[in-house]
């Protein structure tokens, strides 16, 4: 009797731990959505430190490698602010979760373009911009802002993170 009692408990012990690893997993990363207004809010989110703003598509192979560039590069550079963005208007969560998982990108955060005329978007993130991708937007500390299309090149990259002093 004494020894199930102490196998129930520990099992009970064990589905609990598991249950909250999935739990604290599931809650690390959100994925909020992109509206007007949404860049001036991630501005203010990162007010006085750099980072990077990435938009990308599902259906876009050179975001995808440009992703995955990204997740090589956040685990050299811990200090990384990203930020994800998919044009897609409306992705599937799931979709979402499995690009950034397979571009092995660790993210508190991204966004999901939430309007079903992604055009009133593209002009709230800049007036010229129709969209073309993958489009990246570096932030230095003081927010001054360098714009890329197509995918970044590596050493290119590198050279922004030590300009800003990012490990």
């Amino acid at each position: 009797m004494k020894r199930t009692r102490y196998m129930m408990v520990k099992y009970l012990l064990i589905a609990i731990f598991s249950l909250s690893v999935f739990v604290v997993e599931a809650e690390e990363m959100t994925i909020s959505p992109f509206t007007r207004g949404t860049l001036a809010e991630i501005k203010n989110q990162y007010q006085g430190k750099p980072f990077i703003l990435v938009f990308w598509s599902e259906s876009c192979g050179y975001c995808m490698k440009e992703l995955a560039l990204f997740g090589r590069i956040q685990g050299q550079y811990p200090g990384i602010e990203l930020v994800t963005v998919a044009t897609d208007p409306f992705l599937e969560e799931e979709t979402v979760n499995q690009v950034l998982e397979r571009s092995q990108l660790n993210l508190k955060q991204t966004w999901v373009f939430a309007d079903q005329f992604p055009e009133r978007l593209y002009s709230d993130i800049n007036k010229r911009w129709r969209g073309e991708l993958p489009m990246t937007h570096f932030y230095d500390s003081t927010h001054n802002e360098l714009r890329h299309m197509g995918i970044v090149e590596e050493d290119k990259l590198r050279l922004w993170l030590d300009s800003q002093a990012i490990l």
